[in-house]
């Protein structure tokens, strides 16, 4: 088994992990989302983008033949820094959190001018914040620096 097939098996594990959990927690609806809401559909990306790391995975392996290009050092670090997200969430805030890993996975995982990797970044931050926030009225973590 590949480091990239174990990053994907990794990426379910946690996925049906956070399924699971979800999926205890009430759901609701578009309109009135639960608190397991915003879990669930997380989960149900994170299920995707293991499958097309599995995919991409796949075809970069059969590309590459004998040369061994692998790319788990860009798993590596997506993984951290998802970690940092997730640890610093509450302490910074939803809106400035999403925008800083937003930013790494532009500028550090797939390089990008900064121009157009803070653009992406705002955009992103920006854009999720107001579908979550203020269109779906997810309570999201504000920060405590804020309070």
């Amino acid at each position: 088994m590949t480091r990239e097939i174990g990053a994907v098996v990794l990426g379910l594990a946690v996925a049906a992990l956070a399924l699971r959990e979800a999926l205890g927690l009430p759901i609701g609806t578009v309109r009135n989302p639960g608190e397991g809401f915003f879990p669930l559909w997380l989960a149900v990306l994170l299920v995707a983008l293991s499958l097309l790391l599995l995919g991409h995975a796949l075809r970069a392996r059969a590309a590459a033949g004998a040369r061994g290009d692998t790319r788990i050092g860009q798993v590596i670090g997506l993984v951290a820094a998802l970690a940092v997200y997730t640890a610093m969430l509450e302490w910074i805030g939803y809106p400035i959190a999403t925008f800083l890993l937003v930013l790494y996975m532009v500028k550090v995982t797939h390089p990008q001018r900064w121009l157009l990797a803070l653009a992406v970044s705002l955009l992103a931050a920006g854009g999720s914040y107001l579908l979550f926030a203020v269109w779906l009225k997810v309570p999201l973590p504000p920060g405590s620096w804020r309070s």
